[in-house]
């Protein structure tokens, strides 16, 4: 009997059958076992729902009709059985890595929740006669990002699951929130999963994002005067960061 914890990956999706195999089968790549893998399909109109199931075990499809990712991501939490989640965008994919990197980061330290890596950003080229692909763009980033992400499940219980009525920076609220309760955070500097960007994404909607974005720090910030009479700050992400291991050998 395996001594490891369950990983849970959540991974919603609407309409992303031209991403979506890969996106399963880089988890599926990820050495850490057990683990399981929730699809939850959120009212797609193509074959998402089938190419899910046809990967069987550990991957489970479940479908509900559309009510957006928030939505989508509570199912998958509800139905994950795993003391250990993480999610993934179905057209993003996870590093061969990832779970190697960050759940024993995560499992070192009781009080640390969530572990988050860097994030690397690739954009779907396509040029006459030759097949569409994804290339690197420019340089990784480290935010606070849910993909680049592992979570203790209790985390949850803490802080409350995804707003469902918000449509945009639901992933900023939640966090947001997390903060406000001083949740454990380790940051940390390794690339854990590649962001694609195309046409079809929901980030690049920017004017919607940006007004969703305000919405939920003008939320934070009511919910932290009406806790403490005043908008207390923050602490910053700098205090979330994994130290840089000593450097050795002899300096010239």
């Amino acid at each position: 009997m395996s001594l490891l914890p369950l990983v849970s990956i959540v991974i919603p999706v609407y309409n992303g059958a031209p991403f979506l195999a890969d996106a399963i089968q880089s988890v599926l790549t990820q050495k850490h076992r057990p683990l399981e893998v929730i699809v939850v399909d959120d009212g797609s109109e193509d074959s998402s729902a089938t190419i899910a199931d046809q990967f069987g075990p550990p991957v489970r499809c479940i479908r509900k009709p559309n009510g957006g990712v928030s939505s989508a991501r509570n199912v998958g939490i509800e139905m994950a059985q795993g003391e250990i989640l993480g999610f993934l965008d179905a057209d993003d994919l996870f590093t061969p890595d990832k779970l190697t990197q960050q759940l024993p980061r995560l499992l070192a330290d009781s009080a640390r929740e969530i572990v988050i890596g860097r994030s690397q950003y690739h954009h779907l080229s396509s040029h006459p006669g030759q097949e569409a692909r994804f290339e690197e763009r420019g340089e990784d980033q480290l935010m606070l990002s849910l993909v680049a992400g592992l979570f203790r499940r209790s985390v949850f219980d803490r802080v409350g699951k995804f707003d469902e009525s918000l449509r945009f920076a639901e992933d900023w609220d939640w966090f947001l929130r997390a903060r406000e309760l001083g949740v454990g955070f380790l940051l940390h500097r390794e690339i854990v999963f590649h962001q694609r960007l195309h046409t079809a994404n929901a980030t690049r909607q920017q004017d919607l994002n940006q007004q969703g974005m305000l919405q939920v720090f003008r939320r934070s910030i009511e919910r932290r005067r009406n806790r403490d009479g005043k908008a207390v700050s923050l602490p910053p992400l700098s205090s979330y960061m994994e130290p840089e291991a000593p450097k050795t050998g002899i300096t010239p």
